[in-house]
């Protein structure tokens, strides 16, 4: 009996124990779901900042392909070929045959640009006939498609002018330096320091007024162009043609436009009929 007393009074006390934990444990209980919630919402609030992040980080990677590709679609592409060009300032002048030393040969001693001073041909020539306007000259004829050159293909590179031989004499240095180039364009050499295998020269050696009573006026003007495959030249082109003027040098002021715009087209003809018969290509 005693043990069944023990066994009931064992059962009541856990019964009581029950009953008396129980409400305790209940109110625990009641508590814990509040701690699961702000658990579960701090969770939830991690995971939404993190794919806002991760929309923000693509977003952010789709701008920068997109400000990326539109710079390489921007970008200059690099063309595999050279085309090196010199224009020239060796102006020269011939009077019915003799050498005029750019003296006064028909040209203005009033025009309105040089009040006071006489003009020479030279002088007339490096106005009108610049080393800018040659260049703006053949730019205007497609200069490369007459030498059977691609613009998608050819990087022009202008040098300094070639200059006016009677410079050559007050100046050893230049004299040199033009003296090593002139034997480097007869060894078949470049005569820049371009290394790029796919490579072409232009060289304008002269311009040249020359006028005789028997054949009128007429503008000359020479170049030498040559095209290389590595080291190899292939194409050796050279020789002056000329082409007639009637107005230059003007007379008077009011020719003055007319004159400088007959001289441009002089020089662009002479390109062209050069490049047909004389380029080599």
């Amino acid at each position: 009996m005693k043990t069944r007393t023990y066994t009931a009074h064992a059962a009541l006390a856990v019964c009581l124990a029950a009953a008396t934990v129980t409400p305790a444990m209940a109110q625990d209980a009641s508590a814990e779901p509040s701690a699961a919630e702000d658990v579960a919402g701090a969770m939830a609030a991690d995971a939404a900042a993190t794919e806002a992040n991760t929309k923000t980080t693509a977003a952010e990677a789709v701008i920068a392909e997109a400000v990326i590709a539109d710079a390489a679609s921007t970008a200059p592409v690099a063309k595999p070929c050279e085309l090196h060009v010199w224009p020239t300032e060796n102006y020269l002048g011939i009077k019915m045959g003799l050498l005029s030393g750019f003296g006064i040969v028909g040209a203005l001693a009033d025009q309105s640009a040089n009040k006071g001073k006489v003009t020479t041909i030279k002088d007339l020539m490096r106005e009108y006939l610049g080393p800018d306007v040659q260049l703006q000259e053949l730019e205007k004829i497609n200069y490369l498609d007459h030498l059977g050159l691609s613009a998608d293909e050819y990087e022009v590179i202008v040098h300094e002018p070639t200059p006016w031989n009677e410079d050559l004499k007050d100046n050893p240095e230049l004299k040199a330096a033009t003296k090593a180039t002139n034997k480097k364009i007869k060894r078949g050499e470049r005569i820049s320091d371009s290394t790029n295998p796919c490579y072409s020269e232009l060289i304008t050696t002269h311009i040249f007024y020359h006028k005789a009573m028997m054949y009128g006026s007429n503008l000359f003007t020479g170049w030498v162009y040559n095209k290389y495959d590595g080291d190899t030249r292939v194409i050796n082109g050279k020789g002056q043609v000329k082409n007639p003027l009637e107005e230059f040098p003007p007379k008077e002021e009011a020719m003055v436009e007319t004159a400088k715009a007959e001289l441009r087209n002089a020089y662009s003809l002479d390109f062209v009929e050069w490049a047909e018969k004389k380029s080599g290509t």
